[in-house]
């Protein structure tokens, strides 16, 4: 499949076209070239953590199959539009920041721009500065003696000796 068609199908899943959409498509597409993965399986275990959260994410999720649920994509909001990518198989990773783009483009033509410019022209490639963090361990549950809601301990919250949720604490 073609960054175009990844970018059509990429919308209906979103539901609208917009270049926050072209931007996780086009950096999870380049990412997946890069890494060396076959780009028809979806699901290809290619890992992401982005560095803030807009459209692009669903770029991300629909190219590479990376969810939220399936723990192969995270955010760390540094606030910069950047997307760290690994390849846990293989131990490699790359970083693609975004690029000042040409806003003053109609909106068609941007996403155009976005998608077929030179990845020079629309990324910054830098290597990894961290790891993938790791799965979060599945911790007990408590139930907080104030709201009565089920907790994982490891967000327990103390408060005059007692343990207590999130909210409540």
């Amino acid at each position: 499949m073609d960054i175009h068609e990844y970018y059509r199908q990429a919308g209906n899943f979103h539901g609208h076209w917009c270049p926050g959409l072209a931007i996780g498509v086009r950096a999870a597409f380049e990412a997946g070239q890069a890494l060396g993965t076959q780009m028809a399986d979806r699901h290809n275990h290619i890992q992401c953590l982005a560095e803030s959260s807009a459209c692009w994410m669903d770029g991300i999720q629909f190219v590479l199959g990376a969810t939220l649920g399936n723990g192969a994509l995270k955010i760390d909001d540094t606030g910069k539009s950047a997307f760290n990518f690994y390849n846990p198989e293989t131990g490699e990773s790359l970083r693609y920041y975004l690029l000042e783009l040409p806003r003053e483009l109609p909106k068609s033509e941007l996403i155009d721009y976005i998608l077929t410019a030179s990845l020079e022209e629309v990324f910054r490639r830098t290597p990894v500065h961290r790891p993938f963090p790791p799965r979060a361990e599945k911790s007990p549950e408590l139930v907080c003696p104030l709201c009565g809601e089920r907790f994982r301990s490891d967000k327990t919250r103390y408060r005059d000796g007692q343990a207590l949720c999130p909210h409540c604490g």
